[in-house]
């Protein structure tokens, strides 16, 4: 063998030759690697299954040795792509997050992946019967669930479910799974073999989702309406297209601004600062100092938000057309504090000073009527306007919650 094959000479396998003569015991090699190397040819990696028999004679003595192999490399190629299969497959599920299970329906017994323990909550010696998965579903979905499996084993053994199930603390969790039956030879159901996988949060972000889409719709709703009213009491209230068109021009966009803020905050509510200085900003000039604002960081919700932008855009649509902003020296204050209690309230005053001097006018207007009526309602507080001589005020107080 030295002679007819010198490459195994550095693998390993004359070495064993000799062990075998020296102690006279078999030996048996499972899937050897052997690197062959014939003249002319490039080198070939195999893999082996051999056997090293001794032979010996009457007296116990090793006088040769048997040998037989098979060439199993084909098999080891196989086993090798499995095993990288069966990994990919794991970092599959892992990555995933699904669990696995083997349903033996002669017996009821599961075999399951770790991950499918974890999605049911079971602990030590859970999990091993049919009855224990059952035992989680919420009584509500049992029965449907029940009658999916057996409509499964009458038809194309294909299952796809989702359902919910109660963990032991108390929560609820929901559940998709994937399975397919297979049969035995008889064609009898054997096993139901699939994966679980906890999709919980992609329903409540199905939920959220919803939650969100009907409220846009109520938004929209209440976002026309109030376009409506602006336009026919508007229209009402004023004398000519021109003041109409203005007035209408000056209200939209004060509802536009306002919307501005609240998408930016995903319409979960808009700081108090911010919507003040959006409904006084386009009447600030450079280099003056008319607007005054103050108070604490308050986060209003979108309703009140929006009530109070609208509120803030009449009067200081009054302030540039009547009042200080209609002279060159006039000034606006805007402050507010929190009272607190339960709930806390809002106070907040608007003081208008240096304008001319304030008559008390003969009619409220549209504008009066919003800030007053449609304002109270929509913050459920009270809010008051005052006719001072030395300038309009409006106070507000409202509960924040």
């Amino acid at each position: 063998m030295r002679d007819a094959l010198p490459e195994l000479a550095c693998q390993g396998f004359f070495e064993i030759l000799d062990g075998v003569y020296a102690s006279g015991e078999p030996f048996v090699g499972r899937q050897m690697p052997i690197t062959l190397q014939r003249p002319g040819e490039p080198a070939r990696s195999l893999y082996f299954d051999f056997v090293y028999q001794p032979i010996t004679n009457s007296q116990g003595q090793v006088i040769g040795i048997f040998g037989e192999g098979h060439d199993v490399t084909a098999l080891k190629h196989a086993e090798i792509a499995l095993r990288h299969s069966e990994e990919r497959f794991s970092t599959a599920l892992m990555i995933a997050e699904l669990g696995t299970f083997d349903w033996n329906l002669r017996d009821d017994t599961v075999t399951a992946s770790e991950r499918t323990r974890v999605i049911f909550g079971f602990g030590e010696g859970e999990g091993g019967q049919a009855e224990d998965y059952f035992s989680r579903i919420v009584p509500d979905d049992v029965e449907r669930v029940r009658a999916e499996i057996e409509t499964t084993l009458q038809g194309s053994g294909r299952l796809d479910t989702q359902y919910r199930i109660r963990l032991p603390d108390g929560s609820i969790r929901h559940v998709a799974s994937l399975s397919q039956l297979y049969r035995d030879a008889q064609k009898q159901p054997e096993r139901e073999v699939g994966v679980f996988e906890d999709i919980t949060e992609q329903k409540r972000w199905e939920e959220h989702q919803m939650l969100l889409i009907n409220e846009l719709n109520h938004r929209v709703k209440n976002t026309l309406a109030t376009v409506q009213s602006i336009a026919s009491q508007t229209l009402r209230n004023t004398e000519t297209a021109a003041q109409a068109k203005s007035a209408i021009e000056g209200r939209l966009l004060a509802l536009s601004r306002a919307h501005d803020v609240l998408t930016r905050e995903n319409w979960e509510g808009a700081d108090l600062y911010e919507i003040a200085e959006q409904a006084v900003a386009p009447y600030s000039s450079p280099g003056e100092n008319r607007l005054h604002l103050s108070g604490p960081k308050v986060r209003l919700l979108p309703r009140m938000a929006l009530a109070l932008a609208m509120a803030l855009q009449e009067l200081v649509t009054n302030a540039v057309k009547y009042g200080a902003l209609s002279n060159a020296t006039g000034q606006i204050t805007i402050t507010w504090k929190v009272e607190q209690g339960e709930p806390s309230s809002l106070e907040l005053r608007w003081a208008e000073s240096g304008g001319p001097a304030v008559r008390t006018p003969t009619r409220r207007g549209f504008g009066s009527r919003l800030i007053e009526r449609s304002l109270a309602q929509d913050l459920g507080g009270h809010v008051q306007i005052a006719f001072a001589p030395t300038g309009v005020t409006c106070t507000v107080s409202a509960p924040l919650a």
